[in-house]
């Protein structure tokens, strides 16, 4: 049995902590009703407008990703149904005498290779288009047999509408790592800070009980893991369409237990922690998800994780 007070974990728990700590600090109606230092408020208000700050950017740069990438979904689509199509007909000219299996060497491909380019990255697919259109000029010098279905004229215009889009993606992932990357240096930072704040509410309310302290913590944004009595979490792993989903890992922060979703996505796992939780969830090519919830000693709690998949 014992309790301790946790820092929060999640963008969002730091967050809450913050601007919860910050909210008592200003409902203050004099400077003597303010049990932090000067030192601490100061830097509880600088530090609370830069963390939101710090998120509002990660907003912003998610969204313009996830719509580049929605807009750019269409255009790849094209680009690669249009450089399959390219080499395909390369090989059915060949196939068919048209052409001498020589030719793939103007595209880099050796000359037995019927394979067409591995467009599994927009790299790769980017890489496969400047190699059709430098291949097709020295075929052509060579050879003189104009292409069709697709012709470069149309290979082209597909490529020049489609390169834009594809750019714009790696640009806004860029934009959106660095503003997560940002945010992530501002973590040691907002950690001291609100061990300094809690601190200070614990030095104001050093005589009370430990129970009146927690209650006069939480007003301060603090967090408490507690471990008591077991019980049970259970819950449902859905993905963001609300459907069930199996194979999901799933653990309690502060705990090396661990389980597993079934088929209908359902998990249950047993604990002796209680207060403040984060709920841990991974899989595969899905965002890791942390769940904040609350949690009585003893009593069965249920936490529902909705799992979202990585846009590519």
């Amino acid at each position: 049995m014992g309790t301790s007070r946790q820092l929060p974990n999640t963008i969002f728990g730091r967050q809450k902590a913050l601007t919860t700590a910050k909210i008592k600090k200003d409902a203050a109606l004099t400077r003597s009703e303010n049990i932090l230092s000067d030192e601490t408020s100061a830097r509880l208000d600088m530090g609370e407008a830069a963390y939101k700050t710090g998120r509002a950017a990660i907003t912003i740069a998610q969204a313009a990703y996830h719509t580049a990438v929605e807009n750019a979904r269409p255009q790849r689509m094209l680009l690669r149904t249009f450089i399959s199509n390219y080499f395909e007909r390369i090989n059915y000219h060949i196939k068919n005498g048209k052409m001498l299996a020589a030719v793939r060497a103007y595209y880099e491909l050796g000359v037995t290779n019927k394979r067409i380019p591995k467009l599994t990255s927009d790299a790769l697919m980017l890489a496969a288009a400047a190699m059709v259109l430098s291949g097709d000029i020295l075929r052509m010098n060579a050879v003189g047999i104009e292409m069709t279905e697709p012709t470069i004229a149309e290979f082209t215009a597909i490529l020049d509408t489609a390169k834009p889009c594809i750019v714009a993606v790696s640009t806004a992932e860029t934009a959106l790592n660095t503003a997560i990357e940002n945010l992530k240096k501002q973590i040691p930072e907002i950690r001291d800070l609100l061990q300094h704040v809690w601190d200070e509410v614990d030095m104001h309310y050093s005589l009370s009980t430990a129970i009146a302290r927690r209650g006069f913590g939480r007003l301060w944004g603090m967090r408490f893991m507690s471990t008591g009595l077991p019980s049970v979490v259970t819950g449902t792993c859905k993905d963001e369409f609300g459907v069930p989903m199996g194979g999901i890992k799933v653990r309690i922060m502060g705990s090396s237990h661990s389980t597993i979703s079934d088929e209908l996505g359902n998990f249950s796992l047993n604990t002796s922690l209680y207060d403040d939780l984060e709920l841990v969830a991974t899989y595969g090519n899905y965002e890791d998800n942390i769940t904040d919830f609350f949690k009585e000693d003893g009593i069965a709690t249920a936490v529902d994780v909705v799992m979202e998949k990585k846009v590519v």
